[in-house]
């Protein structure tokens, strides 16, 4: 059963009022509070105009504006939890952090979310799992967490089978000679493959967070036809199934643990960091969505903590998703989280105001603007919760010096300064490719700060 959720996200019959209910008082007891608190109004007056005239939005900005409401501390795990870093990466395609390919910071876990190699062939995949290995013996990370990809055609032996000639026509592999990378005793036991897989993973360094949590990884996408060459149709790849609507788009899933923490997918849900640029002339692109609708509903019932994938390369990046509560609704089940807003509009300024931080007007009464700027500002808001992340290492190492992390701890300053909540989930598109074939550029790692609980020995 899925976590039960806030009732204050904007769609719940039980969401706080615009307008603010309060206790009637006597004029005797009104004026003595104005009297007390005079000062002390008219300074929060001065600051609170001034907030507002600084903060204020034009109309068209109105959407990318989020704020949280106050925590809920009945929604906040009461058990120990501790700051786990993993290092998400996905889509190197033979790249190696230790040929100058993209660097890998220091963290807890490192996860790869498939595309090792072009064609899986035993040479590449040796080399990926070398420097994976060589990245535990080192101590750069405690844990590897690794599924496969659609390019790693051998590791799907009835695939390879049926069309491995159409790919390896000069030099054919033999596809159990490569599964042994991943298993033991070739496989450092420091490393997971999961094949359309769980496994609980337990972290023991004295040195490190000592936390555990619950994976689930798969290499499946369902297909997208594009040619290829002469022989292969881009539908003939590895780990592939047909689809939404088709059966399979959604019985697959239905593998996935209920109580799975992280979620490691090669493909993304759709809808979420998914998109791929189509170009239409003069008029620049459009993006479509390349993700999987079976995976998405798959997310939303499991509601993992994290969710790494990749396979789209253009989609790169991280949100934070607050998933619907309630009974089924058609089309995108995420929750709109924008409906605590500042804005401005023809000149009649609208203030809503983050339940449980009030601001006063001379009166000591919170200003919240019009109930028909209200119902104006609700048309505005997005039912398709998911918020921006903006990568602290986007500007050029060699200028910032910064890693490309998403910190959703208690402490965060990142998505309104407040960290992930029970039944919400990062996503994070951590592809290291940038683009699509013939290969432009490389991204940074993704780097993700999270609260898991410490296990018993820790």
């Amino acid at each position: 059963m899925p976590p039960q959720l806030p009732t204050w996200l904007p769609w719940s019959p039980s969401r706080p009022s615009l307008t603010p209910s309060r206790r009637p008082l006597k004029k005797s007891d009104r004026d003595r509070k104005k009297k007390k608190t005079r000062s002390q109004l008219r300074f929060k007056s001065r600051l609170s105009r001034s907030k507002l005239r600084s903060q204020t939005l034009p109309t068209q900005h109105i959407r990318s504006t989020v704020m949280f409401p106050a925590l809920d501390q009945s929604l906040m795990s009461t058990k120990k939890t501790k700051k786990t870093r993993f290092i998400c990466i996905g889509d190197t395609h033979n790249l190696s952090p230790y040929q100058g390919g993209f660097k890998v910071p220091k963290g807890d876990v490192l996860i790869h979310a498939g595309d090792m190699t072009k064609q899986g062939t035993y040479e590449e995949l040796k080399k990926t799992v070398g420097w994976i290995e060589r990245l535990v013996t080192e101590g750069v990370v405690e844990k590897a967490i690794i599924v496969a990809g659609n390019h790693e055609l051998t590791l799907d032996p009835p695939f390879y089978e049926s069309y491995g000639h159409n790919w390896h026509t000069q030099n054919p592999q033999d596809p159990e000679k490569c599964l042994s990378l991943f298993s033991p005793p070739d496989l450092h036991p420091a490393i997971t493959f999961l094949n359309h897989s769980s496994a609980h993973i337990t972290l023991k360094s004295p040195t490190g967070p000592r936390t555990h949590f619950k994976v689930f990884g798969s290499p499946y996408t369902p297909m997208h036809i594009t040619k290829v060459n002469e022989l292969c149709e881009g539908s003939r790849w590895a780990f592939q199934y047909l689809p939404f609507p088709a059966t399979k788009s959604e019985e697959i899933w239905e593998d996935i643990p209920s109580d799975t923490d992280v979620l490691i997918t090669h493909g993304p849900p759709h809808a979420h960091l998914d998109g791929w640029p189509v170009e239409i002339g003069r008029y620049g692109s459009i993006e479509t969505h390349k993700g999987c609708e079976g995976l998405r509903r798959a997310c939303w019932k499991i509601r993992p903590k994290l969710h790494v994938f990749g396979h789209i390369h253009e989609g790169r990046g991280a949100q934070r998703v607050m998933w619907r509560d309630g009974k089924h609704v058609t089309g995108i089940e995420e929750g709109c989280a924008c409906s605590y807003l500042e804005a401005e509009e023809d000149g009649d300024k609208l203030k809503v105001m983050t339940p449980g931080a009030p601001e006063l007007d001379d009166e000591g009464e919170v200003s919240i603007g019009t109930k028909q700027m209200a119902e104006k500002i609700e048309g505005f808001t997005h039912d398709h919760a998911q918020m921006e992340w903006i990568d602290p290492g986007a500007v050029d190492e060699r200028i910032s010096g910064k890693i490309s992390v998403v910190d959703v701890t208690k402490r965060t300053r990142m998505f309104g300064g407040v960290g992930l909540r029970d039944g919400e989930t990062l996503m994070v598109n951590a592809s290291i490719m940038r683009s699509a074939w013939p290969y432009k550029g490389v991204n940074k790692a993704v780097v993700v700060d999270m609260e898991l609980e410490v296990w018993e020995g820790g």
